[in-house]
């Protein structure tokens, strides 16, 4: 692969125009060949660098490339220790963006809005206004806005990407949602003032966000009377926002400590987990792929960051042992690594590799769902378990509270014991159908969104 890119500029050039200018091909290479794994020797020697070219930025600059660059490590990274991965990141890069961007705020004189606030109205801007494809937080956007509205609240919903049907939909029921969408010329300053503009009219209590940095950071800055509130999707050390809220995978006992953090109700629209699907479609697909009655189908739908060599190597393990097993893996970014080394697999029809897909049709394709190692799956784990598709995963430090969201018996604490399982699970009818009701169990339990609700408005 040719880079287009010069790492030595970003580093040492002594023009801040060509150093922003590398930097920025850099993260446009990254996120537009599907976030190659390789990346990650990039990720310490270069973010060393990163305040002083930030002390050169202008307000956009750093409101455009910093985003990018902090999801750039974060990604990156996502193999290792979760919590030291990000504590990384909030030293190194988000403590020193914080006093750079407050310092820009300075310059443009953007002063304090103080106004009474109306605690029947809300604002909720996120990246995508989403149920569908792999942008899981979008789902759960849902949930808090059809809570908040279910509860008599004003919403308008800000989206900086899609609006998809399901948003549409919700709309047309409900005289007290607004959809926007964000101007796709406007800068990061008009955003921000936009934003201002919009607090100042409606007063709301609370502005809710699940971006971790964005235009939502300055807004926190600018000093607005409402509570800025951040929901969760993941990255959780953040030195801005008035509270952070953790569903129960998230939380550990440093963070809850701190009262800027708060556990809230998972929640998740069980019929958004569990759509109905043509079955037209899903016999094609099975047709396609050669997938017959007689195999036993194994799923794991997650960004590709999250397929690490361990779990292919534990992949070709399973599938080895027993030539009627077959293994659908899907999702964004870059799948080469998983490609290589399932090659003799996806040669055999054993092993399936796909980009983005429709993971409700392979979700009804499987038998039960195998969990990412070392960092286990999120959502993607329980809108399997939505189908009745029990979740299999290993014992691990980074499944942690995850373990709140898998049933007991199905968290192995080797690969032998897992294999012992998978095999139950081929054979022992009565014993899958107990797993699979249990794992439907806890997937209906995550449809809470009057309990999230709540919470955010008692915040």
């Amino acid at each position: 692969m040719e880079y287009n890119f010069d790492i030595k500029k970003i580093k040492y050039s002594s023009n801040f125009e060509i150093r922003k200018i590398e930097l920025l091909k850099f993260l446009k290479f990254y996120f537009e060949n599907n976030r190659p794994k390789n990346f990650i020797k990039y990720e310490k020697e270069l973010t060393k660098f990163l305040p002083e070219i930030m002390s050169k930025m202008s307000f956009d600059e750093l409101l455009y490339i910093i985003p990018n660059y902090h999801q750039f490590c974060y990604t990156v990274t996502i193999e290792q220790n979760f919590l030291v991965a990000q504590n990384k990141i909030l030293k190194s890069l988000l403590n020193p963006f914080s006093k750079i961007l407050k310092s820009k705020l300075k310059e443009l004189r953007i002063e304090p809005l103080k106004y009474n606030l109306n605690n029947d109205n809300y604002v909720i801007f996120c990246r995508h206004a989403s149920t569908k494809g792999m942008y899981a937080p979008g789902s759960v956007i849902y949930s808090i806005t059809s809570g908040l509205l279910n509860k008599q609240k004003k919403v308008i919903l800000i989206s900086l990407g899609e609006i998809d049907q399901k948003f549409i939909e919700l709309r047309k029921g409900n005289p007290n949602l607004i959809l926007l969408s964000k101007d796709k010329d406007s800068s990061c300053y008009k955003q921000l003032i936009n934003l201002r503009i919009i607090c100042q009219k409606m007063q709301p209590a609370k502005i809710i966000t699940e971006m971790p940095v964005n235009i939502g950071t300055a807004l926190y800055f600018s000093k607005v009377s409402s509570k800025i509130i951040y929901w969760s999707p993941g990255f959780t050390h953040v030195p801005w926002f008035d509270n952070v809220l953790l569903v129960p995978e998230l939380v550990n006992k440093t963070l809850i400590k701190n009262q800027k953090f708060i556990e809230v109700p998972k929640s998740l629209n069980f019929e958004l987990l569990n759509p109905k699907v043509n079955i037209e479609v899903l016999n094609k697909f099975k047709n396609k792929h050669f997938i017959s009655k007689s195999d036993f189908v194994i799923g794991t739908f997650s960004r590709y960051e999250k397929i690490s060599e361990e779990y292919l190597n534990l992949v070709s393990q399973i599938l080895s042992q027993n030539s009627s097993r077959k293994i659908i893996i899907a999702g964004t970014n870059d799948r080469s690594i998983a490609e290589n080394k399932l090659k003799k697999f996806i040669n055999r029809k054993q092993a399936i590799v796909l980009g983005f897909s429709d993971v409700h049709i392979l979700g009804n394709c499987c038998n039960v769902f195998l969990d990412t190692i070392p960092f286990p799956c999120g959502s993607s784990a329980i809108e399997i378990m939505a189908k009745g598709k029990p979740v299999l995963s290993l014992q691990q430090l980074n499944l942690a509270n995850y373990k709140k969201s898998r049933v007991p018996e199905l968290i192995l604490n080797d690969k032998e014991e897992l294999n012992k399982i998978i095999k139950r699970l081929e054979n022992d009818v009565q014993f899958y159908n107990n797993m699979s009701i249990k794992s439907l169990a806890i997937a209906k339990s995550y449809d809470n969104e009057l309990e999230l609700a709540n919470s955010i408005i008692s915040v």
